[in-house]
C-alpha cells in the first residue's frame, strides 16, 4: 500500500469522508500547547487553561518540560533553562531533574502524563469511542531511557504504547509520497530544534546525518523581544523588572503573539498595560511597535545559529538532498524558510499546519503497527556510543549509545597539523568527554596523505556495525582517491556489567562536566584563532593598513583572552572569533578613482 493509500485508508477507518484528520484541537481552534498548571487546591490544568492560568500565576505553570526528561539537575543545560523559566526546578533524589509547584514535587514523567491525559480525553471525544493504544514520537537524539519514561508516561496515562518513533520518521511518513529519496527534515518548535537528514529505500528509514540544540527554539524568540521590552523600560523608567515574574510572563505571552503575527504581517504592536509601578504612583506599561526587520535583527544570532547547523549537518551527510520538510510552528517564519532555501538550494515543503506533521506520522505508523506493516527494526542495540578522539582529546561521538544495529553512521574530519604525510585516528567506545576515559578499541592509521596546511584535507570517516556486533571503520579523503579501513572488536564484548560501570562513570563526569566544555570549546577557539591567524597573513597585501592594524589588534585580544577559565566567557570569546573570521573573509577595500592619477586609492 503506498503512502497515498494509507491516508485515505486511515480516514475511513476513523469514520471520515476522506482522509487522515489534521489536528486535534481546542475549543478555540488552536492546537494544545504542552502546558500544565497547579492551582493553590492542587488541581491539575492542561492546555490553554494552564496557560491563562500560569498569566496569573506564573511559577505554577510548567511548560518545557520535554527538555528535563532523562536529565540530572547539575546538568549545564538544566541550569540554563532555570534561568528562562518561571517555575522552580529542583533535585529529585536521585539526583535527576524535577519541577516543583504549590509545594508539591513533580518527576517531567507525570507533569508529561497529564498532558497525554487531556490528549487521550480530547481523541475520545472527537472519534466518540474509547482510546488505549497510541504511538508517541520523540526527537530522534533522545536515549533509550528518555524513551522509556516516555513510554511510561504514557502508561500513567491509561495508554498501551504501541511503538516510540522517532520525529523525523514521523514527519516523513506524514507526507504524501515520499515513500524513496533523500529527505532533510527541518524540526524547530518551542524548545528544541533539530536538523536530520534522511535516506529512504524499500521502507527502510537511515539518518545519514544530524544536528541538534536542545536549548534553541520558539520560546527564545520570544525572549529576544522580552529583553528588548525590558531594557526599553529600565531606560524609560529606571526600573528593572526582571524580577517580577508576573510582569515578565505577560511580556513573554505578549511576544509570542507578536512573533506569530510578524509570520504573516510586517508590522506588528505590542502593548501590555500596568506591569509594573515607578515609586508607588506612576504605572509603567509595555507599548512599542515591531517591523518583521526590527524582529529579524534582534533575533539574528539565533537565526545564525540555526544556519550553522544545518551547514553542518549537510556537510556531514554529504549527500544531495531531494527535499526539505518543515516541522514545528516555527517554521512559519519568513526568515527561516529563506535560510533553508538558501543552504538546501530549493523551496522547503511547507505543510499546511507544520506543527501536526508529527502527530499525523505517528498516528499512520499507529495503523501501520496494527496491521503489520511495520519498517525494519532490529532488536539489538548499541550499547554505548563509538566515536574517535579528535582536537584536545575530546571523545567525539559517530554512533550514538542506543542506535539499532545494524548501524551506519559518517562524520567528516579535517586535518588538524600543517604538513603531516600520515594521521592516527583513535576509536573509543563510552560516554565520557574525555576519550582516554572510554574504552579504546583500536586505531586506524591513515599513510600517504598530501602534504597540506591544517583544515586543508577533509576525510570521511564511515562507522559500520553490522548483526554481528564487529564494528568496521572505513576512512576516505573528499576525492575518494585515498581509501583505508580496519575491523576491531566486538563492541558488545564488554558485557552488561561494562556497559553499567562506564554509563555510570559517565554520570560522574557530568558533575564536572563544565570543566570538560571548558576544554572542548577552548580547543576550538584555538583553532579557530589558528585559522584567522592564517587568513590574515595572506590577505596582508591586499588590505590597508589602518583595517589590517584594526584587524591585527582584535586578534591579539582573541589571543589573550584564550585562556580565560569561564565557560561562558569562552562561548562568547568563539562567537568573536567567528564573527571575525567572516568579517574578514568578506572584506573588500572599497576603491576611489584618483582624478590625476591611475592608481587606486584604498580607503576603510
Amino acid at each position: 500500500m503506498d503512502r497515498q493509500s494509507l491516508h485515505q485508508s486511515i480516514g475511513k477507518k476513523l469514520g471520515l469522508s476522506s482522509e487522515v484528520p489534521t489536528l486535534l484541537e481546542t475549543e478555540s481552534g488552536q492546537a494544545i500547547p504542552s502546558f500544565v498548571a497547579i492551582d493553590d487546591e492542587k488541581s491539575i490544568l492542561v492546555g490553554e487553561a494552564a496557560k491563562d492560568h500560569a498569566l496569573a500565576y506564573p511559577a505554577n505553570g510548567l511548560f518545557a518540560i520535554k527538555t528535563l526528561l532523562g536529565r540530572r539537575f547539575d546538568d549545564p543545560q538544566i541550569q540554563e533553562l532555570k534561568t528562562k523559566v518561571p517555575y522552580k526546578i529542583i533535585e529529585g533524589s536521585q539526583g535527576e531533574a524535577w519541577v516543583e509547584a504549590c509545594s508539591k514535587k513533580y518527576s517531567p514523567t507525570r507533569i508529561l502524563a497529564y498532558i497525554l491525559e487531556k490528549l487521550k480525553e480530547l481523541a475520545e471525544s472527537y472519534c466518540m469511542r474509547s482510546i488505549s493504544k497510541a504511538v508517541i514520537a520523540v526527537p530522534v537524539y533522545f536515549s533509550i531511557d528518555q524513551k522509556k519514561q516516555i513510554k511510561r508516561a504514557g502508561e500513567i496515562a491509561g495508554l498501551n504504547v504501541l511503538e516510540i518513533i522517532d520525529e523525523p520518521s514521523a514527519a516523513t511518513l506524514s507526507c504524501k509520497n515520499k515513500d524513496t529519496g533523500t529527505f532533510a527534515v527541518f524540526s524547530l518548535g518551542g524548545g528544541t530544534f533539530n536538523i536530520t537528514i534522511v535516506e529512504i529505500s524499500n521502507g527502510v528509514l537511515e539518518v545519514k546525518a544530524m544536528e541538534y540544540d536542545t536549548s534553541l527554539g520558539g520560546d527564545d524568540f520570544d525572549l529576544v523581544l522580552v529583553k528588548y521590552l525590558v531594557e526599553g523600560i529600565k531606560i524609560t523608567h529606571s526600573v528593572d523588572i526582571s524580577g517580577n515574574r508576573m510582569a515578565m510572563w505577560r511580556l513573554k505571552d505578549a511576544a509570542e503573539k507578536a512573533k506569530l503575527e510578524l509570520s504573516s504581517s510586517d508590522q506588528t504592536s505590542i502593548d501590555v498595560p500596568y506591569l509594573s509601578m515607578e515609586g508607588d504612583t506612576v504605572p509603567i506599561h509595555a507599548k512599542s511597535e515591531f517591523s518583521r526587520s526590527e524582529f529579524e535583527e534582534l533575533a539574528r544570532p539565533l537565526f545564525w545559529k540555526i544556519r550553522e547547523l544545518c551547514l553542518k549537518c549537510l556537510d556531514a551527510a554529504d549527500v544531495s538532498v531531494d527535499e526539505v520538510i518543515m516541522v514545528g510552528g516555527m517554521t512559519k517564519v519568513p526568515r527561516i524558510q529563506k535560510i533553508v532555501e538558501e543552504i538546501f538550494k530549493k523551496s522547503p515543503c511547507m505543510m499546511q499546519q507544520p506543527e501536526a506533521a508529527v502527530a499525523i506520522g505517528a498516528l499512520l505508523q499507529g495503523f501501520v503497527v496494527e496491521d503489520q506493516w511495520k519498517w525494519k527494526k532490529s532488536d539489538k542495540f548499541v550499547p554505548l556510543s563509538l566515536g574517535i578522539e579528535s582536537l584536545g582529546g575530546v571523545f567525539t561521538k559517530v554512533v550514538d549509545r542506543g542506535s539499532e544495529i545494524p548501524a551506519m553512521a559518517s562524520r567528516n574530519v579535517a586535518t588538524s597539523c600543517d604538513y603531516y604525510d600520515g594521521v592516527c585516528i583513535r576509536i573509543f567506545q563510552g560516554e565520557h568527554i574525555k576519550a582516554s576515559m572510554n574504552r579504546h578499541l583500536g586505531d586506524l592509521k591513515l599513510t600517504g596523505l598530501p602534504y597540506a596546511p591544517a583544515g586543508a584535507i577533509y576525510i570521511k570517516l564511515v562507522f559500520h556495525v553490522p548483526s554481528n556486533g564487529v564494528l568496521t571503520v572505513l576512512a576516505k579523503t573528499k576525492d575518494k582517491a585515498l581509501e583505508w579501513s580496519t575491523e576491531l572488536k566486538d563492541i558488545d564484548e564488554i558485557g552488561e556489567d561494562g556497559v553499567k560501570m562506564m554509563a555510570n562513570a559517565a554520570i560522574l563526569q557530568r558533575r564536572n562536566v563544565e570543566e570538560s566544555l571548558i576544554m572542548h570549546i577552548r580547543s576550538r577557539v584555538e583553532f579557530s584563532i589558528e585559522g584567522i591567524d592564517k587568513l590574515l597573513y595572506t590577505r596582508r597585501k591586499e588590505i590597508p593598513p589602518g583595517p589590517l592594524a584594526d584587524y591585527e589588534g582584535k586578534l591579539a585580544e582573541l589571543k589573550k583572552k584564550m585562556h580565560i577559565g569561564n565557560l561562558l566567557s569562552l562561548k562568547s570569546l568563539l562567537a568573536e572569533a567567528a564573527w571575525l573570521e567572516e568579517d574578514l573573509i568578506r572584506y573588500r577595500p572599497r576603491q576611489l578613482e584618483c582624478m590625476d592619477s591611475d592608481d587606486e586609492l584604498y580607503v576603510d
